[in-house]
């Protein structure tokens, strides 16, 4: 019985064992769930931490403005040029209200001066419509919620123009003179030194040639031409002068006006001549001027009468004038009028356009007796006042 008894307590003993080991495996397991669960915690704390502190670091190295270059004007004529630059916007604030270029002839342009809108980093644009000859101001520039912005400045100075010059039509044309005039369109930008109407006897006239200028500051205006010479050809241009040099007009021409030639004669007549009267005397006067029409005249009358004749013409090469006495005809000679007689016959030849006698000669005595002369032709050549007198005879 004793024996019995011992072994159960030994059972019971060994049963309570195996529970309380049991008990605290359990009891460790629920332990190391919780220190696992600190763990897990705690990494993440420190990413929090680090998002915060990687989103500080941008805060503090981002950019608050941009980056604006402006570049060296090129392309430049005298109305046109081309602009570039660079422009980076800033990376705090990237949104952007405007950007580009802006110019103006004073210095230090901003964006309520002219103003050219860009878009992009790198930009460029084709500039036209200046005035020529004139000095601008230009730079890039950048504006967003934050303000306006300027690059650097550059300057610039387009070019001179190219000057429009119209000569004149040719009017109130002489043998010494005419009249044309100058038409400015535009002069080029820049300051006029000279202005007026060159002109020669070769095609393309130059200041080196003849030439009048014009002291007004007008644009439109007439000139005399002076000084020149009885039927010849001319070429004219109007001419403007400014720092770029000498630009001329179309070209015209034109000729002058032969010079005016003054004939006059003087003649007495006689009607009882070599111991014979005739009724009365006539003759008749032929000019004759360059290869044009012939002018006629006559007169007649009695003993001792005298008369003056007077004809102007424009002569160009040659002139002639013929005292005919009573139409006298050597194929058919009459001695109907015998005893007219003309004598104290002056002829004087005066250009008009100078001034000038170039011509005071006695002509032979016309007459109709026996011997018979009847007929005098006077040639007279502009080019060298030579002339030459012939005398037409008959013998009964």
């Amino acid at each position: 019985m004793k024996k019995l008894t011992l072994l159960c307590s030994t059972l019971l003993m060994l049963l309570s064992i195996i529970s309380c080991s049991n008990d605290i495996q359990n009891s460790d397991i629920e332990s190391g769930d919780i220190e696992n669960n600190d763990i897990e915690i705690n990494d993440n704390e420190d990413s929090e931490v680090e998002n915060e502190e990687t989103e500080n670091k941008e805060a503090i190295d981002c950019k608050s403005t941009p980056t604006l270059i402006t570049q060296d004007i090129i392309n430049i004529t005298d109305t046109s040029v081309k602009f570039s630059g660079q422009i980076i916007k800033p990376t705090c604030e990237n949104s952007v209200t405007s950007q580009g270029f802006v110019y103006a002839k004073t210095t230090l342009p901003k964006s309520d001066d002219f103003v050219v809108e860009v878009s992009g980093e790198n930009i460029s644009s084709d500039i036209s419509n200046l005035e020529q000859n004139t000095s601008y101001f230009m730079r890039t520039f950048f504006e967003n919620p934050t303000g306006t912005y300027y690059g650097n400045q550059v300057e610039f100075t387009t070019a001179i123009g190219n000057i429009e010059v119209t000569t004149k039509e040719i009017e109130s044309i002489t043998d010494k003179g005419a009249v044309s005039g100058v038409i400015i369109s535009g002069d080029g930008g820049s300051n006029i030194i000279s202005r007026g109407i060159c002109w020669s006897t070769s095609a393309n006239p130059t200041i080196l040639d003849f030439k009048i200028e014009d002291s007004s500051s007008d644009f439109n205006f007439d000139s005399d031409l002076t000084g020149l010479v009885a039927g010849t050809s001319y070429f004219v241009r109007a001419f403007i002068t400014n720092e770029n040099g000498t630009s001329y007009g179309n070209e015209k021409r034109f000729t002058t006006l032969n010079s005016l030639y003054k004939v006059e004669l003087q003649i007495t007549g006689y009607i009882d001549s070599c111991g014979v009267q005739a009724d009365h005397f006539y003759y008749e006067l032929n000019y004759k001027f360059d290869d044009g029409k012939i002018n006629f005249d006559a007169a007649e009358g009695f003993e001792d009468w005298s008369y003056t004749h007077s004809k102007e013409e424009r002569v160009k090469n040659d002139l002639e004038v013929s005292i005919h006495l009573h139409q006298f005809d050597t194929n058919n000679p009459s001695e109907e009028y015998k005893g007219a007689y003309l004598d104290n016959m002056t002829l004087v030849i005066t250009n008009m356009t100078s001034n000038q006698e170039v011509l005071n000669i006695a002509l032979p005595s016309l007459f109709i007796c026996t011997d018979t002369a009847y007929k005098n032709i006077i040639k007279f050549n502009v080019s060298d006042d030579s002339y030459t007198i012939d005398t037409l005879t008959y013998g009964f």
